[in-house]
């Protein structure tokens, strides 16, 4: 391990067992600690005894060896199973973009097949829903990564939002609005999956090479046997019998299909994905109403002027849920499409 590791490491095992009710003298990952535990920590991490001994070094007497070698990051595991998935937290004050929103609007979006003014603009509270996800591909080998996707709870729609927790405005919310989270997941989900496709690309395109690389071996292999089976000449120089021939041409044929197939399935590819945490961050904002004229009808969209983003959020389609500033409006119902679902 490297130093940095180790410093992490460190840092973290502190940390998770001081916020688990431990009491904890370790100064440094170069030399051995201490930590006094609650009967329930103590339980939970299987110690014998409520004080244990705590040390970086991956063999040794002590208790709770900290390392990526141990068991550690499975006895850890086990005690964040307890902690809370969801957070509730609020930015209080942001600068609204005042006067006319008209211009902001015109600029943020193209509408390709209605008319559209701006019917009005109102203050309100935003509640942005920001899904942390794994994600995993397991093929022959295996690759895995975590990462955030966040919606808006009141239009549905993906939004670019910078970590909630890195935000210096951020504060602890007792008072979380009544929004249903499964209201957003279900789009996080969507969203997460096509990012999943873009992230594991550079492994999917390995595994898909070393695939097209063991069939061109396999096929390599087999050929050089039916060369052989027609090249091969019976004992005594005797004329090869015709069947004879093909049957064996026939059995490296049925060869080569059950290696191929073998070889699908050791590269099939598996994906799965699964929620980790979910941060609830209510925020000022603005909601730009828009009159919306298609055809004979008319209807009324809302779209929302990000207070932190200083920006207006793309729209959300209605039949793909994709986000976009192409909008083309359905016929009857005025629903907003994308351009590859208006075509």
């Amino acid at each position: 391990m490297t130093r940095d590791v180790q410093d992490e490491l460190h840092g973290f095992a502190v940390a998770l067992l001081e916020r688990c009710g431990a009491l904890v003298d370790w100064r440094s990952p170069a030399e051995d600690g201490v930590a006094l535990l609650t009967p329930e920590l103590a339980g939970a991490l299987h110690a014998g005894e409520e004080t244990i001994r705590l040390s970086m070094r991956a063999s040794g007497g002590s208790e709770l060896r900290v390392g990526l070698g141990t068991d550690f990051l499975d006895q850890a595991q086990r005690l964040l199973q307890s902690e809370p998935r969801i957070g509730t937290f609020r930015v209080p004050s942001l600068y609204l973009k005042r006067g006319k929103i008209d211009d902001a609007v015109r600029r943020a979006y193209t509408w390709l097949n209605a008319k559209v003014e701006v019917y009005d603009a109102r203050s309100i509270s935003v509640e942005y829903h920001t899904w942390w996800f794994r994600a995993s591909l397991i093929s022959e080998d295996r690759w895995e990564t975590c990462f955030p996707v966040t919606i808006n709870s009141a239009s549905g729609g993906s939004v670019a939002f910078p970590d909630p927790l890195g935000l210096w405005e951020v504060e602890p919310n007792p008072a979380p609005s009544l929004v249903d989270p499964a209201s957003t997941y279900s789009q996080a989900v969507s969203e997460a999956r096509s990012q999943v496709q873009c992230l594991g690309r550079e492994f999917l395109d390995r595994m898909a090479s070393r695939l097209q690389r063991d069939r061109q071996r396999l096929h390599e292999y087999y050929n050089a046997l039916l060369r052989e089976a027609a090249n091969k000449k019976p004992r005594g120089n005797a004329t090869p019998e015709p069947e004879k021939l093909e049957a064996r041409k026939r059995a490296v044929h049925l060869e080569l299909r059950r290696k191929l197939a073998e070889l699908e399935e050791r590269y099939a590819t598996e994906a799965v994905l699964e929620p980790i945490v979910l941060a609830r961050t209510e925020m000022p904002g603005l909601a730009v109403d828009l009159l919306v004229h298609r055809k004979q009808a008319r209807k009324v969209r809302t779209v929302f002027w990000n207070a932190l983003l200083k920006e207006l959020e793309p729209m959300r389609c209605s039949r793909c849920g994709a986000g976009t500033y192409s909008v083309s409006f359905a016929n009857e119902t005025v629903e907003a499409l994308c351009s590859a679902c208006a075509r």
